[in-house]
């Protein structure tokens, strides 16, 4: 397929579907403004989540584990496996220290990319002035990062909640403006229904 027909089906699909997609949209805002709204919650919410999908992967990795046991790496397989299972099992039991670990991964995650950008800017400099707003940005991810790891553990409170809040609503708003553009269809006409 040429890259002109993949466009036209694509549009097709969103124009059929812009509805759903703004409901999507509609509801990812709302859920984002929530967790704004109460951050502790969106954090212990996201948190015992995360807790609960470290369970069912360490339990699918043991039913993994056992179908093949005694083949190459089964044991340091079932090793981490078990560590997956008490990961989950001790963010289940102290949310907050959960909390505090998942502010340490995005301090982390922060860190990285402010540092892998500025290398970025450099690169731009020879052909854009823009490549200060890359700098910014690097600046910026470092910022939040040393914020996170200073303030802990009181930034654990509510730092995951209102990240996640600002993403959703951010996430939500653009999925929605998007839907709402596609209601006119392929070719620009009334494609209302």
């Amino acid at each position: 397929m040429d890259p002109a027909t993949v466009r036209r089906d694509m549009r097709r699909y969103l124009h059929a579907h812009w509805r759903a997609f703004s409901l999507q949209g509609l509801l990812m805002a709302l859920a984002g403004i929530a967790a704004l709204l109460l951050p502790f919650v969106a954090t212990i919410v996201s948190t015992l989540f995360f807790g609960w999908l470290l369970i069912l992967l360490a339990f699918a990795g043991l039913i993994a584990c056992f179908r093949m046991r005694g083949a190459e790496g089964f044991w340091s397989n079932l090793a981490f496996t078990l560590l997956t299972l008490l990961l989950g099992a001790i963010i289940l039991f102290d949310p907050f220290a959960g909390a505090v670990t998942l502010t340490t991964a995005l301090a982390v995650y922060f860190l990285l990319v402010g540092l892998a950008t500025f290398p970025l800017a450099l690169a731009f400099r020879q052909s854009t002035g823009r490549f200060v707003l890359l700098v910014v940005s690097a600046l910026v991810n470092v910022a939040l990062a040393l914020f996170l790891v200073i303030g802990l553990p009181g930034t654990a409170v509510w730092a995951v909640g209102s990240f996640l809040g600002i993403s959703l609503l951010i996430s939500g708003i653009s999925l929605l403006l998007a839907a709402l553009d596609a209601r006119t269809g392929p070719k620009g006409g009334s494609g209302r229904r």
